[in-house]
């Protein structure tokens, strides 16, 4: 029983470090593809032009992804 109960674990802590792998290379692939497609510089208008817009955007993004994913 304990056995069993220490591979449960293991295998629990894999899956969800897989799903952390996963959403962070998802926020990096979006805000690169993000990045590309827009021709404003977006770290820029973000902190030095206080574009909340922008940040917003990034943010639903991310959040997103983090839902996606915890569905999986």
């Amino acid at each position: 029983m304990n056995r069993d109960l220490i591979v449960t674990y293991a295998l629990n802590f894999a899956y969800t470090l897989l799903r952390a792998v996963m959403y962070a290379a998802g926020c990096f692939l979006a805000w690169r593809a993000f990045d590309w497609m827009d021709k404003v510089d977006i770290r820029k208008e973000i902190t030095e032009h206080r574009n909340w817009g922008y940040a917003a955007m990034i943010s639903a993004l991310f959040i997103g992804l983090a839902y996606v994913i915890g569905q999986i």
